[in-house]
């Protein structure tokens, strides 16, 4: 069931974020291989995939082709600060995203599955959960769940194909964005309400709200860089 995989690859995130707090895996240490990882965690391989991709879409591994899975050095650097020396990259990225997104939203609309709709459900319900909590890098988890469910259940073509790359390089700027005030709850209730246009099959309206989402963000973001220059 899909419930049960679900439980397996989130319960291996928390037990590797664990691993991570505590030291047993240590700042800029190489995770071990995936079949030993397997073993000890006793899942899948694609469940220990999923959890990883997970863990680095929140800050607490890098993934490097060809090299391995690694533990991230922290940053304490100031979100003021980080947006100020990063703000053409968000910019770019999210003018990448209003472009392909709204798109695949809409075409999500017009032909999904029951199973795709029930991702989708249970993803806003822990985002809801993890923004009722406080758990900030369940909230970013769970973010990017989502727009990667939406990316992989709306086609196999060109435009398909060049979101899932722009969501390659989205990861700071998702932590980063997420952090602003006010901006947790704002994103729960946009995705709920992406979530139900795609439900009911109105294309129109779950073009509108994901642009209006990224944009909105886009434009929260700069404001809060231009605001912390002055």
């Amino acid at each position: 069931m899909a419930h049960e995989s679900e439980q397996v690859w989130s319960a291996t995130v928390d037990r590797l974020r664990a691993m991570i707090d505590t030291g047993e895996l240590p700042p800029g240490s190489r995770l071990p291989a995936e079949r030993a990882l397997c073993e000890q965690l006793g899942i899948s391989r694609g469940s220990l995939r999923q959890a990883l991709r997970v863990l680095d879409s929140i800050g607490y591994v890098q993934i490097r082709a060809g090299s391995g899975t690694y533990v991230r050095e922290p940053t304490e650097a100031p979100l003021s600060s980080w947006f100020s020396e990063h703000e053409q990259l968000v910019e770019k990225l999210f003018d990448l995203r209003a472009t392909v997104e709204p798109t695949l939203a809409e075409r999500l609309a017009g032909n999904h599955s029951p199973r795709t709709i029930q991702k989708l459900e249970d993803n806003v319900a822990e985002m809801e959960a993890a923004a009722a909590e406080g758990d900030m890098l369940r909230v970013i988890a769970t973010d990017a769940e989502f727009h990667r469910v939406m990316a992989g259940n709306a086609g196999s073509d060109d435009v398909a194909d060049l979101l899932r790359s722009v969501l390659a390089l989205v990861g700071e700027e998702r932590r980063a964005a997420l952090r602003l005030p006010g901006q947790i709850r704002k994103a729960v209730e946009e995705h709920r309400a992406i979530l139900t246009a795609v439900k009911a099959s109105d294309g129109p309206a779950a073009r509108e709200i994901t642009l209006k989402h990224l944009l909105d963000a886009k434009s929260y973001a700069h404001d809060y860089a231009a605001g912390n220059d002055r």
